[in-house]
C-alpha cells in the first residue's frame, strides 16, 4: 500500500494526521469533509484531462474543505504533484479540479471557462449537477453519494473512469 493511499485511508476513517484539523465540534461534519477530501483525490486519479501537466485542486468560496485539502498537498497522481489552491482569487485555468461552495458561482461564464480549460467542476450544493455542474456530493440515508452530469463532463473534454461512474448516479 502506497504512503498516499494509506494517508487517505486514515483520513477517510477519521484518524488525525499532522496538518489536519481534527478537533471539530461535530465529528459527523469532520468525517463528511474528510471523505470529500479523499474523494477529490480519487477524482484526480480516476479522471483524464487532455494535455494536463499538473494537478491542482482549487476551492472557490468558504467551505470546510479548506481545512482538510492541505493534507493532499505534495501527494502524487500519475507522476504529477498535487497542489491545493485556496486563494480567494485565481484563474480557472490554474485548476484541474475546482470545488465551488455556492450554486451562484456556477454561472454560464464559469461553465464556458470550465469547458475551454478542461476543469472538473465539483460541489456539494443541491441542484449543482442538474444546473450543469459535473460532480455533486449529496447525502442520502446518512451516506455520501455522487451525482455526475455526464454531458457536462464530456463537453469539457474530460473522461471519468468506469470505476468512478459505477459509484455515481448519472445525469445525461
Amino acid at each position: 500500500m502506497t504512503k498516499a493511499i494509506l494517508k487517505l485511508l486514515l483520513l477517510s476513517i477519521g484518524f488525525c494526521l499532522p496538518g489536519i484539523c481534527c478537533g471539530d465540534a461535530n465529528p459527523a461534519i469532520s468525517r463528511e469533509y474528510q471523505l470529500k477530501t479523499a474523494y477529490l483525490f480519487h477524482f484526480a486519479e480516476l479522471a483524464q484531462w487532455p494535455d494536463s501537466t499538473q494537478m491542482t485542486i482549487c476551492v472557490k468560496g468558504d467551505n470546510p474543505l479548506r481545512f482538510y485539502l492541505p493534507a493532499l498537498e505534495g501527494m502524487e497522481v500519475d507522476n504529477k504533484i498535487v497542489h491545493i489552491l485556496l486563494d480567494p482569487v485565481f484563474a480557472i485555468e490554474q485548476c484541474q479540479i475546482l470545488f465551488l461552495s455556492e450554486l451562484d458561482a456556477l454561472s454560464e461564464a464559469m461553465l464556458t471557462q470550465a469547458k475551454i480549460h478542461h476543469v472538473l467542476l465539483v460541489s456539494d450544493v443541491e441542484q449543482f449537477a442538474s444546473k450543469g455542474g459535473m460532480i455533486q456530493f449529496t447525502l442520502r440515508d446518512n451516506k455520501l453519494k455522487l451525482i455526475v452530469n455526464l454531458a457536462s463532463v464530456r463537453a469539457a473534454n474530460l473522461r471519468l473512469s468506469s470505476k468512478l461512474l459505477r459509484m455515481a448516479e448519472i445525469l445525461e
